[in-house]
């Protein structure tokens, strides 16, 4: 039997070890890829176009929560939301809606976070309508105590008041302006 010279067995085992190398170099960086490439899950779920209702002891509405857009993060168990309505209503108070761009529920519950635009209107039938207009409006929806740090506008029977921080009560209907009251009495027409 003849041998191939000794120059083509040289040639043959680096193409063979060369191959053997290129393999385990493909096979590590696929290892890598896999690794990099799986997506981290960040939403435990989310709801379009959902709503929420709170009820009390006796299983009474107390408020009831729009959302366009409901999303809990696995970070936490807060919810973030988008296009919030959030209304309260009789039988023991005013009826009080309030709008606002965003919203967020902390993992306690013990209040709503509201963000962007924040319009509360409230009024009485036959009334003219109570309008508070803030940036930012925290709510207790247990307590129906309202507060910001915010700059807020206040709007009531012809009359805008100006300040910065408030701290309200649906319930009860009591608006108190914390800092930096101004304000400008309009002639009834």
């Amino acid at each position: 039997m003849n041998l191939p010279p000794p120059r083509t067995i040289a040639s043959f085992l680096a193409l063979v070890a060369t191959a053997l190398a290129s393999s385990y170099l493909l096979s590590s960086f696929r290892e890598d890829e896999e690794k990099t490439e799986k997506p981290k899950l960040s939403m435990a779920y989310y709801l379009d176009k959902a709503s929420l209702t709170g009820t009390g002891p006796d299983g009474e509405v107390m408020f009831q929560v729009w959302t366009k857009r409901a999303a809990q993060s696995m970070d936490d168990t807060s919810i973030d939301m988008e296009t919030v309505r959030l209304v309260y209503g009789p039988p023991t108070a005013l009826p009080w809606e309030v709008r606002a761009n965003e919203g967020r529920i902390p993992p306690d519950i013990s209040r709503i976070e509201l963000r962007g635009n924040v319009v509360a209107i409230s009024a009485a039938e036959g009334q003219p309508p109570t309008v508070i207009r803030t940036e930012r409006l925290d709510v207790n929806p247990t307590t129906r105590d309202a507060s910001t740090d915010a700059d807020v506008t206040l709007e009531f029977g012809g009359r805008v008041v100006d300040a910065t921080g408030m701290q309200a009560n649906f319930e009860t209907n009591d608006v108190q302006l914390l800092s930096n009251v101004h304000g400008r009495f309009l002639p009834n027409k």
